[in-house]
């Protein structure tokens, strides 16, 4: 492995997790503790909520490198909308999509509105830690990133 890439895996990584359930919260925030420690996760609740953190920040965090964003937040179409605002304010800002259901319009249209990756939410905790090594690998490890905006 080169040596910037084992650099990107042991550096802070802030990642901004758009997911209004609750459950799905903890499970990612343990996830990410157990598999991608070096993630500095911030989490939002809702479209607005992930807006303005955007827009402001929290001040204390730096602005994200990644954004994991349920694609049903709480409804499709919000999730949507949420997809665009971002692509049109931040267009160097990665969207990984995330969703409980696998229905292949949900993925063809969020692709369209310019996701970079959809993944389909795990059930077992296994499963969520295992996605987030990969998660890891992949973002932290193989992917050049753009600069901290």
């Amino acid at each position: 492995m080169p040596d910037d890439q084992r650099r990107n895996q042991k550096a802070s990584f802030p990642l901004l997790v758009a997911v209004a359930n609750k459950d799905h919260q903890l499970l990612i925030q343990y996830s990410l503790l157990a598999s991608m420690p070096q993630a500095m996760a911030s989490f939002a609740a809702t479209a607005d909520e992930a807006i303005a953190y955007l827009a402001k920040g929290n001040g204390k965090e730096p602005f994200p490198r990644l954004v994991l964003l349920d694609v049903h937040l709480p409804t499709l179409q919000v999730g949507y909308e949420l997809v665009k605002y971002i692509k049109h304010t931040y267009p160097c800002l990665p969207i990984v999509a995330i969703s409980s259901d696998p229905d292949a319009d949900i993925v063809k249209q969020a692709y369209e509105f310019g996701v970079h990756s959809f993944l389909i939410k795990p059930v077992y905790l296994e499963e969520w830690e295992h996605y987030f090594r990969v998660f890891n690998a992949y973002w932290s490890g193989v992917v050049t990133l753009p600069p901290s905006m």
